[in-house]
């Protein structure tokens, strides 16, 4: 335990506060000192509220401080696309972004930082997040900085970690999980953090010897999502500990690992709920954190840290392990019990029993709307035998094939009517699943579907895959279809456009290549990097690279 915690102290400003990506240390005084500036400028800002979204961690740090001192509301949106820009602005709200100092450099007064001390402060000062989203349209949250800061004086009371343990992430800061773990758990406790958000479990390894080098130990912040694709021969170095939050953590996985997983549960609107370091193991509430369960099994928390007084319903079905020690047990998601014909299924049933055949290896099932009637609809990921027996005969006969083996496990009624086949299940920057999204998977496709986004440095990066759904490949050619170029350059407009919000649309290509064919199922990585109103791509598989070139568009404001 580590008393008192603040955000601010100013007993050891010379300490190092984030290592950059080029092993550059910026020290606390140097990051406060960022603020200040920064904050003076905001303040002559006219409008109240501004929405904050910076790929860089140290940068959005700087910004959401200094415009919380400024007395700004700061809205965390989940992307910066723009039909979102357009919504904001409506509503006369903008994006944040570093002020340009109009005073020159002189020694700077920080005492405007003790009011990160000042409980009235603390109290008054908002924030709005916004839910994944994962289970529909994302909704807003309004926390205070005194309610993160007794969240994370909760963290710093369960773990204990090395006073000098670097904080490494491969989950978003721009989310509250990534926010709490990667930037205000180190500030309040006066660690550092390494600023790049990395992508592969090989980027973690790379970092984690980098920071060898200097004899730093580290924690690591992940998600489900990635800490799948681990595998035993990379092992994870003066690591003290990986927290895994955002979706369940697959059983056995931490077979994989050569230091403990700590999975945390939580929402935007409760958060930090329990967490817990073994498989099938109870669930410990946090210390400030209070837990009930009604007769109706619905798990129930209150907390001095959530975005709302009182009791709050969490969606979970639970069980009492042991009341004394605020363990239990969860038994499901209540809004995955669902009526379809009149009759009542649990999704999770039905995923644990498609997932007991041998060709699967995960599945999602959701309820589909289709014309005007209700049906169950299933993405599957296939086990590298099945993908290869998918691919030598026909889906239909493939499809059938499933379903005969699910009538011994499953009523009629709960088999799914329609299915699509992934190398992974999609999800999003948070490492959530986007119901809505998958939903759009069963209706007419005309994208390939994005299975990851993330960025590295200067370029963004999508893992895009080829269903055989998809429209472009209709008639194109019949027995040996291909996914023909102009409806390349139409997707990779798309996706450039809601990455960059100001561009409006492309009115040129320059030294465009399609070097190799893309087929049903094949797996591309889309890199994207723009200068100025150029945006460059390339796609690429493990093997070759498939299309690159330059797009160039007409800019908002030029």
């Amino acid at each position: 335990m580590i008393a008192p915690i603040y955000f601010y102290n100013d007993f050891n400003l010379a300490k190092t506060f984030c290592i950059t990506s080029e092993l550059q240390d910026i020290s606390y005084a140097v990051f406060w000192q960022d603020v200040v500036k920064q904050s003076t400028e905001i303040k002559r800002l006219e409008q109240q509220t501004w929405a904050l979204w910076e790929q860089d961690s140290y940068e959005f740090i700087v910004l959401l401080f200094a415009g919380l001192l400024a007395n700004k509301t700061i809205l965390l949106p989940p992307n910066r696309v723009r039909d979102l820009e357009q919504k904001f602005e409506q509503d006369n709200i903008y994006f944040l972004s570093r002020q340009t100092l109009s005073t020159s450099e002189h020694l700077v007064d920080h005492s405007s930082l003790f009011e990160l001390c000042n409980e009235a402060f603390l109290n008054r000062t908002k924030m709005i997040f916004y839910t994944s989203g994962s289970t529909g349209e994302p909704k807003m949250i309004e926390r205070t900085l005194m309610q993160l800061l007794n969240e994370v004086r909760g963290l710093a009371e369960s773990f204990e970690l090395d006073e000098q343990c670097v904080a490494i992430a491969t989950v978003s800061h721009q989310h509250i999980y990534g926010l709490l773990f990667k930037l205000l758990l180190p500030l309040a406790t006066q660690r550092c953090f390494y600023n790049p958000q990395l992508a592969f479990p090989e980027d973690v390894i790379h970092a984690q010897d980098c920071l060898a080098q200097r004899a730093l130990a580290n924690y690591v912040i992940s998600s489900p999502a990635l800490l799948k694709r681990w595998t035993k021969d990379l092992l994870l170095k003066q690591s003290e500990v990986i927290f895994s939050s955002g979706g369940k953590l697959d059983a056995g996985l931490r077979n994989h690992l050569n230091v403990s997983i700590v999975e945390v549960l939580g929402s935007s609107e409760t958060g930090g709920i329990a967490h817990r370091c073994e498989d099938h193991a109870v669930w410990t509430a946090f210390n400030n954190v209070e837990i009930q369960i009604s007769a109706q099994s619905q798990l129930m928390v209150m907390s001095n840290h959530a975005g709302e007084q009182g009791l709050i319903v969490t969606g979970d079905a639970a069980e009492w392990s042991d009341v004394s020690q605020k363990q239990f047990n969860l038994l499901g998601r209540l809004d995955r019990i669902i009526k379809l014909e009149e009759k009542r299924l649990s999704l999770d049933a039905i995923e644990q029993s498609i997932n007991l055949l041998s060709e699967v290896e995960q599945n999602h099932t959701l309820l589909l709307d289709h014309h005007n009637r209700q049906m169950l609809g299933c993405i599957v990921v296939l086990s590298v035998e099945a993908q290869q027996q998918l691919r030598d005969m026909d889906k239909a006969a493939f499809i059938k094939q499933l379903k005969q083996q699910l009538q011994f496990q499953l009523e009629s009624i709960a088999i799914p009517r329609q299915w699509r086949f992934l190398s992974q299940i999609p999800q999003n920057a948070q490492s959530k699943i986007n119901k809505n999204y998958l939903k759009a998977l069963f209706s007419v496709m005309l994208e390939p579907v994005i299975l990851s986004q993330w960025q590295e440095q200067d370029s963004e990066y999508l893992s895009l895959e080829f269903p055989p759904e998809l429209e472009c490949f209709k008639g194109h050619f019949p027995n040996q279809p291909i996914y023909p170029g102009v409806g390349q350059i139409s997707f990779i407009q798309k996706f450039a456009k809601d990455i960059w919000p100001d561009l409006i649309w492309c009115q040129g290509v320059e030294q465009l290549k399609f070097q190799n064919l893309i087929r049903p199922y094949t797996v591309v990585k889309l890199k994207l990097s723009r200068k100025e109103h150029k945006v460059s791509f390339e796609m690429t598989t493990e093997q070759a690279t498939l299309a690159s070139g330059r797009l160039l568009f007409a800019v908002d404001g030029l």
